[in-house]
């Protein structure tokens, strides 16, 4: 880990409020475009599909980023407390091959636990198929996708969920090893299992498109955020917050211990998840509801640039750490260079040949300099 002395809390709380319901969208949406995977090529078509674009470049570019991301952090460590950014290649230069050669997933967890998902809906829809009559087999998924559309149903879906959240108090914290990290792993699974049972659904995807639902569900989002953040920090031993008083005292209840905070926090999570996927995809569907070159651009680099990010994040505030510029500007200025860095490389070296084949699945054409 890493953090800048001149850091500031706001960047703290704006990560978790984005990680409350962007990985679940993620993985909401996977499981949509697998069931689509599978019902226009079959399951053989599917599992060769993701294992050449989930598996393989993952086979590729984890023992890549595995020691670039490492180097970077005990650099950006390195310079910040060894007083000097020369301090900080020093500590690099010093590293043994071992220590940088971790059997980590690093920020690439996200295509391992989407492999794991996609293996598992295989398997079980070969066994399935041996097994079980094909109106019994799909009962599951029909329920699911049922309980994405009819009114409460939402709340329905929190169940699982809260379940899987409770130990945590709704905190989504993945692991980084081989063995995955079992609260993270189960509930998104679940989230990747309704995606593919609202394929069933896809007629109703139009009930989205409301301008009002959407900007609705995200403050709502918003709001149980405030809320699901008072009583996990509560759960985790701090006093409860001013929120948490004046709700408590206008409601004449209790203040919650740390076991009934543990139980809200998980609910408010559910809920915060829920509403971030119905609000974010209908916003999406609202805005993207035509072909745009540019966003056309920009997810097919997504991918990329998502694979390669990591050190850059990290060894750009480690170059900064001891200029006095300020936790704001500092950020902005990793966020533009990582991006430039990220689409530059992706339009120069990856677009237009293997790579870009690998991952989007065709050679484009590059489209800057043209």
């Amino acid at each position: 880990n890493f953090r800048d002395p001149q850091g500031s809390s706001f960047f703290g709380l704006m990560i978790l409020f984005i990680h409350v319901w962007r990985m679940p969208i993620f993985m909401f949406i996977a499981g949509f475009f697998s069931a689509l995977l599978v019902e226009r090529r079959g399951d053989g078509s599917f599992i060769s599909n993701r294992l050449s674009r989930l598996g393989l470049p993952m086979l590729i570019f984890l023992p890549l980023m595995v020691p670039l991301t490492i180097s970077a952090f005990v650099f950006a460590n390195g310079s910040r407390y060894g007083g000097s950014v020369d301090a900080g290649f020093g500590v690099v230069s010093s590293m043994k091959a071992a220590d940088l050669f971790l059997p980590i997933t690093i920020h690439l967890w996200f295509l391992y636990y989407l492999l794991l998902y996609c293996v598992g809906a295989f398997l079980l829809l070969r066994v399935g198929r041996l097994c079980l009559p094909r109106g019994v087999r799909s009962i599951p998924t029909r329920i699911l996708g049922s309980l994405t559309m009819i009114p409460g149903g939402t709340l329905l879906l929190c169940l699982p969920l809260i379940l899987f959240l409770k130990n945590t108090a709704g905190l989504l914290a993945t692991g980084v090893t081989f063995i995955p990290e079992p609260t993270s792993f189960f509930a998104y699974g679940f989230i990747y299992l309704c995606g593919w049972s609202f394929w069933s659904q896809r007629t109703h995807l139009d009930r989205l498109k409301s301008w009002p639902k959407s900007i609705g569900s995200i403050l709502l989002t918003l709001i149980l955020y405030l809320y699901w953040l008072e009583f996990f920090l509560q759960w985790i031993g701090l006093p409860a917050g001013d929120l948490t008083r004046s709700t408590c005292a206008t409601l004449g209840v209790e203040i919650p211990d740390g076991e009934t905070s543990m139980w809200i926090g998980a609910s408010l999570s559910a809920l915060m998840i829920w509403n971030g996927i119905w609000g974010f995809l209908g916003l999406c569907l609202l805005i993207t509801n035509r072909e745009i070159p540019r966003i056309r651009y920009i997810v097919d680099g997504s991918y990329w640039v998502y694979i390669i990010h990591l050190p850059f994040t990290v060894l750009i505030p480690g170059l900064l750490v001891h200029q006095s510029l300020g936790a704001f500007p500092k950020f902005f200025i990793t966020l533009v260079l990582t991006t430039l860095i990220g689409y530059l490389s992706y339009d120069w070296f990856v677009r237009s040949g293997v790579i870009g084949q690998l991952l989007n699945g065709r050679r484009w054409p590059r489209a800057l300099g043209r």
